[in-house]
């Protein structure tokens, strides 16, 4: 299935990262609570201390390929994709983001709480257009 040169390839650019001074983040998606991924040093989260599950990382019922979501410091990020790309080939390597909407009432609701209003004052004026709510109120 390829997981040991997927999960070295990893291990390479998180040391070379590391090696380089640029910060690595802990490591997100399927695969970074794995036992394989914290004994390779590619996160630094001991999932049998937190019992972390392996099997969110194989089995019977997924239908995707797992995944080692990994993030690094972003004045240096570039550094480690230039790392990549000259090691294993420009065209096999992409970066990839997540894009995350939020409903205007969810989004007019997480605003009204980082401004402090009440919750009265967000649902007396959830359902109202927020171009026509009174200056200081959602």
């Amino acid at each position: 299935m390829g997981f040991s040169a997927y999960f070295l390839i990893v291990w390479d650019f998180v040391h070379y990262a590391k090696e380089n001074g640029i910060p690595v983040g802990p490591g997100r998606g399927s695969a970074a609570g794995s036992i394989v991924s914290y004994a390779l040093g590619i996160t630094e989260l001991d999932p049998l201390r937190y019992d972390l599950l392996f099997e969110r990382f194989l089995n019977p019922g997924r239908k995707s390929m797992p995944d080692i979501d990994m993030d690094f410091g972003v004045e240096r990020r570039d550094e480690v994709i230039q790392y990549v790309a000259a090691k294993y080939g420009r065209d096999r390597v992409a970066q990839i983001i997540t894009f995350g909407t939020m409903a205007a009432r969810a989004a007019t609701r997480d605003a009204a709480r980082v401004m402090g209003l009440p919750y009265a004052v967000w649902r007396s004026h959830r359902q109202d257009d927020p171009e026509k709510a009174p200056p200081g109120h959602l």
